[in-house]
């Protein structure tokens, strides 16, 4: 009974360990060029309630309020997001605000280019504090994964 136990605490001391070693922040950037008017654009990202229809990985939005809305994903975890910044046509900024074991946010950029086809940057930023959260997270969230999926979604959506 005593040595699964020290394997289990070994496991776990060496997970948080190595999570000391791994830096807090992690970001994430992707960028485009999208063959839509930069208002059709916006509107598609920054309208929450429809991501459902045209994103894989989200089986759920629950609207909290007109800012603050949880994703339920295909996989894992709920999580709570709240606009922090928009700025129409120009800027869509959300934050995480749950769950409470890491935090960050999401900016999405828009430019207008003169064929009217819009240049988007997106940008997430996720700081995670506990260093074994941060070793776990590392072995099992690929998000650069995630912001690829979003922006293929994003394309067929418009139909590129």
């Amino acid at each position: 009974m005593i040595i699964p136990l020290v394997g289990i605490l070994a496991g776990a001391t060496l997970v948080f360990i190595i999570g000391l070693f791994l830096p807090k922040e992690m970001v994430f950037e992707k960028e485009a060029v999208l063959h839509q008017p930069i208002e059709k654009v916006f509107q598609v990202v920054t309208d929450y309630e429809d991501q459902t229809i045209w994103r894989t990985d989200v089986k759920a939005i629950k609207i909290i309020d007109g800012k603050t809305w949880t994703e339920i994903p295909q996989k894992g975890r709920p999580i709570t997001f709240r606009t922090k910044r928009k700025i129409e046509n120009k800027l869509f900024e959300i934050e995480i605000i749950d769950p409470k074991s890491f935090n960050g946010y999401w900016i999405g950029t828009f430019d207008p280019r003169p064929d009217q086809s819009t240049l988007v940057n997106f940008k997430e930023v996720i700081r995670i504090d506990n260093p074994f959260f941060r070793t776990l997270s590392f072995i099992f969230v690929d998000l650069d994964k995630t912001m690829e999926t979003y922006l293929t979604n994003l394309k067929t959506h418009l139909g590129e």
